[in-house]
């Protein structure tokens, strides 16, 4: 049972596309000026001339570049164990062919996903376009031999209300300048040994590490509808880990995520150290509470927990996704069929706004300018006093809802885009003050006739569909409302449906910087705390490791002799 505040997934690339989000400028060049924008419009234009004999040209065709330079460093014990730098420029094309009514795609039996290969990194103009040309020609044979297939198979099936495979999108053009970030790796280096030599003084500590990764990205977007866009951005996110195991052999592990555009927006290497002594000392701490066997009653999510809780509940389901033609059945995780209907209390807004960049001076891990559909992002009203008005829709339509809200989005390069949330902001208009929400879980505990209720502060992660396990979890007993840590519990199934019985929420909200299960793309949620009537959790039944023979070599007093 690890904790995982942020959840950071283990590419370091899809952690660098989080913090590499575009951002408007107002400098701009022209394409003359760049070699990479002027070979993709070349090539997307005379591309747009393939055909083979008696099969349609394409109708729409979409390039996108990734040029990335991305520097890592890794600390432990006071030791670098990694130090690395690398740039690639990434290409991946979509060709759909047939049109938007039916096309390629959204086919088990077709195309999925564009071609993604590697181009050259020098600003070489006949050795991009050749790349570009190649993966070209070869998208287009497999997406007219998807459009063949799909078209068989509908002959042979009765499919009712199926709706286009794409919509179209105004043209947008912006072609901002290229972002720079210097990097001291000398400087980086000493810190990053100094305060991974730091966690030696915990000896309960078993494994630990110190990480950092900065980049720049510049993303280019092309496509025959007309759209040109070139926007750029610098990414860093500084991690802190740490785990140990309980006397009886439970693994307890944290981690803390710092990130930012610029370095001067880090912590300083003593701010980091005292950050590594506290979270040191909360897992010794959480390392000698005692375990809970079980437990039905009302639970209290503080805002962080809560914002767990929303992202793994609510978020995955306000995503509209058509099934592909061919699945076997409907998906299980969509809110569509609850459009209309009250999914939360009635006193509860929620909005997905990937246009906002900070709250109260924090960077969201959501926030873009345009989605990887070239469509401008924009705010979304999805539930108003507790009612599903809408969803959060890529170019891809659904039975029930067509046109983008510019949240098309891919956590893999190259993939198709999805619908996916961003920023989601959830508030309560009758939200309680702190104090008032502890005194609402004793007396929802005392209609009951419990003894205590439970206050959890951090789940282990961020889930698809389901809460994984409490990791800072407090009795909170009703006689006298005092606080106990306890460790060792999971909840039993949690439907989304328990989100219209919350008893009360916070006014104070928190931002919780996350990366999606799965895809990896960054997201946030803005919520308050929240209180449940009742939830079941109980025991984990897990078989654990002994405890180490011998101590850390890290530890023992001879180790500064090293």
């Amino acid at each position: 049972m690890t904790q995982n505040r942020n959840c950071v997934p283990g590419s370091t690339w899809l952690v660098l596309a989080v913090m590499l989000s575009p951002v408007l400028c107002a400098a701009e060049e022209p394409v003359e000026g760049d070699v990479v924008l002027r070979a993709l419009v070349d090539e997307l234009a005379r591309s747009m001339e393939l055909q083979l004999e008696d099969l349609e040209k394409p109708y729409l065709i979409q390039y996108k570049v990734e040029d990335r330079t991305g520097h890592w460093l890794a600390a432990t014990h006071g030791a670098i164990t990694q130090a690395d730098r690398t740039r690639r420029r990434s290409f991946s094309s979509r060709v759909r062919v047939g049109g938007y009514d039916l096309d390629n795609t959204n086919f088990v039996g077709g195309s999925r996903g564009g071609t993604r290969t590697s181009l050259p990194v020098d600003d070489d103009y006949v050795a991009l376009r050749q790349g570009i040309w190649t993966a070209t020609d070869r998208q287009y044979k497999g997406a007219v031999e998807a459009l063949t297939r799909k078209r068989s198979y509908l002959e042979q099936k009765n499919i009712e209300d199926r709706p286009p495979d794409y919509t179209a999108a105004e043209p947008v053009t912006h072609l901002q300048s290229r972002a720079e970030l210097k990097f001291d790796e000398a400087t980086w280096r000493q810190r990053l040994e100094v305060v991974s030599g730091r966690f030696g003084k915990y000896p309960a500590i078993q494994n630990s590490e110190v990480s950092l990764v900065a980049g720049v990205v510049t993303d280019y977007t092309v496509n025959s509808e007309g759209t040109r866009l070139r926007v750029s951005d610098t990414g860093i996110l500084l991690t802190l880990r740490a785990d140990l195991q309980a006397t009886d052999g439970m693994r307890l592990g944290d981690q803390r995520v710092f990130g930012g555009e610029s370095f001067a927006e880090l912590p300083t290497t003593e701010e980091l150290v005292a950050a590594v002594d506290e979270l040191c000392a909360s897992l010794a701490e959480l390392a000698t509470a005692p375990i809970l066997e079980e437990y039905t009653g009302p639970v209290l999510f503080e805002a962080r927990a809560a914002g767990q809780v929303l992202a793994s509940l609510l978020a995955p389901g306000l995503a509209g996704r058509p099934d592909p033609i061919g699945a076997p059945g409907r998906s299980d995780d969509s809110l569509e069929k609850k459009l209309g209907k009250r999914i939360l209390p009635r006193t509860f807004q929620v909005q997905d706004d990937p246009t906002v960049k900070r709250v109260d001076g924090k960077l969201l891990f959501g926030w873009y300018d345009y989605d990887a559909e070239g469509v401008p992002a924009r705010r979304v009203q999805l539930v108003a006093d507790g009612m599903l008005e809408t969803m959060v829709m890529s170019r891809t339509p659904t039975r029930k809802i067509q046109g983008t809200t510019g949240h098309g989005r891919n956590g893999r390069f190259g993939a198709d885009a999805q619908a996916t949330t961003a920023n989601l902001f959830v508030s309560d208009e009758a939200g309680l003050e702190d104090d008032e929400l502890k005194q609402a879980l004793i007396e929802a505990c005392q209609d009951e006739d419990l003894e205590f209720g439970l206050r959890i502060t951090a789940l282990d992660n961020v889930g698809s569909g389901y809460l994984s396990d409490p990791v800072f979890a407090y009795r909170v007993y009703v006689e006298d409302g005092r606080e106990e840590l306890i460790r060792g519990v999971e909840f039993r199934p949690v439907e989304v449906r328990a989100l219209r019985r919350i008893l009360a929420a916070g006014k104070n909200r928190h931002v919780l910087n996350y990366f999606t299960p799965g895809s990896g793309l960054g997201a946030a949620v803005v919520a308050p705390a929240l209180l449940f009537d009742e939830l079941e959790l109980s025991k984990v039944e897990e078989e654990f490791d002994k405890l180490p023979i011998l101590d850390a070599p890290a530890t023992r007093e001879d180790a500064s002799a090293r």
